[in-house]
């Protein structure tokens, strides 16, 4: 049955496009995926290339496997736009690439919540920026600490202790920093195995990478990954904005709204697959979530993160949960 929709969306697609081919040159979106021109995001993407050849804007997918390749060919002009994580988003749209924060949202309907805002027409110039603008998130599930050891239980014990962080993302280098862990400079494409192989102690990284990159293997019988959420990871597609009318990005911001449920089943599904998924003890809960709370206040003041994200985002904590003690406190962010 999955064979047969597959077919019937490239024959669509293929359709529309000999309609489209003689009025309107089709855009090159690329595509970053660690596993290839496969799987559920690749699915969503040939979703939105149909959806878009039905606006008369065509686009055509160009997967990469290699997310810092990508994000050079955006910047040369050879992608018109690229699905990127919002953690390299930053770089080109540092409003919607601040959505990552440490301690931002605590929870799957706030980031809901940002994400209906942001595909409101009067919060479009926010997501401009240069040449750049955002046409689209997508949730990627919350980041949970990976620990290859459960005796590191409390705040004081994490400190000291290696982690792995992206050399693209100044936020996660500073944080370590700030906590009092030792950054390991790392990329998407060896974090994982430098986990497993016992080369760091401690990754942060969403449920829809635990068995694909095989972090149960690092996890082990003696870790566990905590079950409280540091960041909301997403993915987001920044477009070249030159390249397509207001109308195609405004339409895209909102189709990519009406796809959070159907991401987030995948990331649900995938959180089901966790072994070892505890929350930290009672006694820790608040020091863990006021160690990523002046995390993130510590980062706005080094000027990692876009503040009127910041502010944005504690209007949407303080509409969820109103009894929080920062609703009060006068402060913007």
């Amino acid at each position: 049955m999955k064979t047969t929709r597959y077919a019937w969306k490239h024959l669509l697609i293929g359709l529309l496009l000999v309609v489209l081919a003689p009025e309107v040159a089709a855009r090159t979106i690329c595509v970053f995926s660690l596993i290839g021109a496969q799987g559920d995001l690749w699915e969503q993407m040939e979703g939105y290339q149909l959806a878009a050849a039905g606006w008369g804007e065509p686009v055509e997918l160009k997967v990469f496997t290699d997310e810092r390749v990508a994000a050079e060919d955006l910047k040369a002009g050879f992608c018109d736009g690229l699905m990127m994580t919002g953690i390299r988003a930053r770089q080109f749209v540092p409003f919607t690439g601040s959505i990552d924060a440490i301690g931002g949202l605590q929870d799957y309907t706030s980031l809901q919540t940002l994400i209906e805002l942001l595909a409101h027409p009067k919060l479009a110039e926010s997501q401009r920026h240069g040449a750049y603008e955002t046409a689209g998130i997508l949730p990627l599930g919350a980041a949970y600490l990976h620990i290859n050891d459960r005796t590191i239980n409390s705040v004081e014990k994490i400190a000291g202790h290696t982690m792995a962080v992206f050399d693209n993302d100044r936020a996660q280098i500073l944080m370590a920093e700030h906590v009092g862990m030792r950054p390991d400079l790392s990329d998407v494409s060896n974090f994982s195995s430098k986990f497993n192989n016992g080369v760091v102690d401690v990754i942060a990284a969403p449920a829809v990478a635990y068995l694909p990159l095989e972090l149960y293997r690092g996890v082990g019988a003696r870790g566990l990954v905590l079950k409280m959420t540091t960041a909301q990871l997403t993915q987001q597609l920044v477009l070249r904005h030159e390249k397509f009318s207001a109308e195609f990005i405004a339409k895209s911001r909102r189709y990519f709204a009406d796809q959070f449920e159907s991401a987030m089943k995948v990331v649900r599904d995938a959180e089901k697959d966790i072994l070892f998924f505890f929350p930290p003890p009672d006694k820790d809960r608040n020091r863990y979530r006021q160690m990523m709370d002046d995390a993130r206040v510590f980062l706005i003041e080094s000027g990692v993160y876009d503040t009127d994200m910041m502010a944005w985002m504690k209007k949407v904590r303080c509409k969820v949960s109103p009894e929080r003690a920062e609703c009060g406190n006068g402060r913007a962010w």
